[in-house]
């Protein structure tokens, strides 16, 4: 964390020789930009996230337009008819519904770990900079929460909320994924705790607001963002599972990653259904993922993050 762990009392030397400081966000930035394959993951990264956000204006059909002359013969990829993706059983367009499918998807990832960094940077900031009792309590909480599988919990909600919508299953994963962000600010905060900077805030008598917000939280802001980019991915894989075991949430919610793989089963395994019926959502899926885990390495050794 040395070199991701600047303050502006740290900064100050180089403002008053004279020279510009470049500060953290830069220095980040330029080593971001010298690997080579975290730039590329970053970018295919946000052409995908940016058609999943724009789903079906991009989408090439209806979401449940059919093609009466494939029902029941799913066609494979063709430029005819524009189904670059081929078609269903239904004769729908599978590009389209992997558009539509990846909306959602993103869409409920991108809440998960919004709501979650959000909830996991509260609790480990007031846990990490108070200590003491109130620590004790609410770490005490978290390690009673880190115990649930969390894919179980969320195989027991199929059981227990369905039809499971992805909106209910990014509930299920915000109550269980804040806990990792916590986890990681808190051990931020315990060791930032004792840098000269902050003692001498304290030294200066600045309020516990002002060295939170102020010292604290602007040099964990690396480790934070590492560690929302670990559970937006988690939080995709667990989405598209819980999809792909409760069969049938296409009916009630639209396409999903998850509920796409697992629709090409309903005519029997993977292994005997078309091909492009299952690759073609599982393999956006795959790209997704490797982006994301890509991005996150690189923004760990941007950062200087040790996780």
């Amino acid at each position: 964390m040395d070199d991701g762990v600047e303050t502006g009392a740290a900064a100050e030397p180089e403002a008053e020789s004279g020279t510009p400081s470049r500060g953290p966000w830069r220095r980040a930035a330029r080593r971001y930009a010298r690997r080579p394959l975290g730039v590329v993951a970053l970018v295919v990264l946000a052409v995908v996230v940016l058609a999943g956000v724009l789903g079906g204006r991009l989408a090439t059909y209806p979401v449940n337009h059919l093609d009466l002359a494939h029902v029941n013969q799913a066609q494979g990829p063709t430029l005819a008819g524009r189904h670059w993706f081929g078609t269903d059983y239904l004769g729908r367009d599978l590009l389209s519904q992997v558009l539509y499918g990846l909306h959602t998807s993103i869409l409920v990832a991108l809440m998960v770990a919004v709501v979650a960094t959000a909830l996991g940077v509260l609790v480990g900031a007031v846990t990490g900079y108070a200590g003491g009792w109130l620590d004790s309590v609410l770490m005490g909480g978290v390690d009673l929460i880190v115990t649930i599988p969390v894919l179980a919990a969320l195989l027991a909600s199929i059981v227990y909320f369905s039809p499971l919508t992805p909106t209910r299953i990014g509930i299920v994963l915000m109550l269980l994924m804040w806990t990792t962000v916590a986890r990681v600010v808190r051990s931020n905060f315990a060791v930032l705790q004792h840098r000269e900077f902050v003692e001498a805030a304290h030294a200066a008598g600045a309020s516990p607001t002002r060295i939170v917000f102020r010292h604290l939280l602007p040099n964990s802001i690396g480790t934070i963002i590492v560690a929302a980019t670990s559970v937006f991915g988690l939080a995709l894989v667990l989405e598209a599972t819980a999809d792909f075991f409760n069969v049938g949430t296409s009916q009630v919610s639209g396409p999903t990653l998850g509920n796409l793989i697992a629709d090409s089963t309903k005519y029997g395994n993977i292994g005997s259904a078309p091909w492009w019926t299952w690759t073609m959502p599982a393999l956006v899926l795959v790209v997704l993922l490797v982006c994301v885990n890509f991005v996150g390495d690189s923004l760990d050794d941007a950062f200087g993050a040790t996780g």
